[in-house]
């Protein structure tokens, strides 16, 4: 077929030229849709491409970016609050992380963080007085606040509390049932009654107690936490080990140690990793 035959078959206006230009068109439009389906759009997106997200728990605001970036990761500041503060970690720390590392997602996938704000919230701190030392004790932390000093004076009844101090001033209990406010992470101090007379208590026996379980259980008591030490020990970890005074009763006599209320019992616990000494 020469040049003009097959010019006048594709171009001319015979029904065999419109038939022939129809499936020319239709090859070239699934010719293209192929192309943008299977070439193009993979490229674009990355199709199939995933990475695992990795774990920025903990770390500084510039650190995580950079492990992020490293990773072909984006990143937004999703809530920094400050009823999210932490009073343990710096300044705009990774508190929380979404998605959570270890999940597979498409790179380039913008990661959602919750980092540590710069001033903590402010807390209403309850009326404490006239309750019993354990209730206050159990507030006092479940509102992110810590436990000072226990000090103790004459009272009819033994860990009634009688003050509560902050920052080394007794705050009213009109005060406190107005509304007296306080940092998430404050430290608050305890005068708490001794019975009349400074009662020796036995000492507890905590070994082998978490140390949330042997702190709750002295000041339960009316004893104090005193110094707390991490050992490496062949146990759980978080298991008090080791005591002083200890609670193992005398070999000859079969007494209990005894303990003035108000004192402290030091505690050695079985390490965690992330534990500092």
């Amino acid at each position: 077929m020469d040049q003009d035959k097959l010019k006048k078959l594709i171009f001319g206006d015979t029904p065999s030229a419109l038939f022939i230009n129809v499936v020319l068109m239709i090859v070239a439009t699934v010719l293209l849709a192929i192309m943008f389906f299977y070439l193009y759009l993979p490229a674009a997106t990355k199709h199939g491409q995933t990475v695992t997200v990795p774990d920025i728990d903990s770390l500084s605001i510039d650190d995580a970016t950079k492990r992020l970036e490293s990773a072909g990761l984006r990143y937004e500041v999703f809530d920094s609050a400050p009823v999210n503060y932490n009073p343990d970690l710096p300044y705009l720390t990774v508190l929380s992380q979404t998605p959570l590392s270890g999940e597979k997602v498409k790179d380039n996938r913008k990661i959602y963080l919750t980092v540590n704000p710069s001033k903590p919230a402010a807390i209403k701190l309850p009326d404490l007085i006239d309750g019993s030392l354990k209730n206050a004790v159990v507030r006092i932390k479940n509102l992110g606040l810590k436990i000072g000093s226990i000090d103790r004076k004459p009272d009819q009844f033994v860990n009634n509390v009688l003050e509560v101090k902050y920052k080394g001033k007794s705050i009213s209990k009109d005060v406190l049932k107005s509304g007296f406010k306080v940092l998430k992470g404050d430290t608050i101090d305890l005068v708490v009654g001794d019975g009349m007379g400074n009662p020796l208590t036995k000492v507890p026996n905590l070994i082998g107690m978490t140390e949330g379980d042997a702190e709750f259980t002295l000041y339960g008591l009316g004893l104090g936490v005193g110094s707390v030490k991490y050992v490496q020990y062949d146990t759980i970890p978080g298991v008090v080990v080791r005591q002083s005074p200890h609670a193992k009763p005398n070999e000859e006599t079969g007494r209990h140690p005894k303990i003035r209320l108000g004192r402290t019992v030091n505690l050695w616990v079985s390490e965690f990793s992330g534990n500092k000494k």
